[in-house]
């Protein structure tokens, strides 16, 4: 059940980025602020997209496993509480590096929101 939890919350994470990155109002923000590396393929950079979500997946579903906790809510708030960790890389990417703050703050949503629905699906599902 493990397995199907995992696939399923990879796979939901994916398709959130993706409508999230898909608004036109974000869309047109990051188009404009970001600067992609040329020439990697778009199927190369949604494979990485849907890889990180599966590496993810199974951190979140370990942790759950080895702290016996069970259920959408602890799932949910275990993925709260590991945002933690591309917030505050991201905040270093603004003071260190000039990201904007509004781009780093929709990475920082996304990637927030991606693993808190992670946790909850892997420990509704597992």
């Amino acid at each position: 059940m493990v397995l199907i939890a995992v696939a399923t919350a990879a796979v939901a994470s994916f398709v959130f980025s993706a409508v999230l990155y898909g608004a036109p109002p974000v869309a047109a923000y990051v188009g404009r602020h970001s600067t992609p590396r040329p020439g990697v393929p778009v199927a190369v950079q949604m494979a990485a997209v849907l890889a990180r979500s599966l590496i993810a997946a199974i951190l979140i579903a370990g942790l759950m496993r080895a702290a016996g906790w069970e259920g959408a809510g602890a799932g949910a708030l275990l993925g709260l509480a590991l945002g933690a960790l591309p917030a505050a890389i991201l905040a270093g990417a603004v003071v260190h590096e000039g990201i904007p703050v509004a781009l780093a703050s929709i990475h920082a949503f996304d990637w927030v929101a991606k693993l808190v629905l992670i946790g909850a699906l892997v420990g509704w599902i597992a």
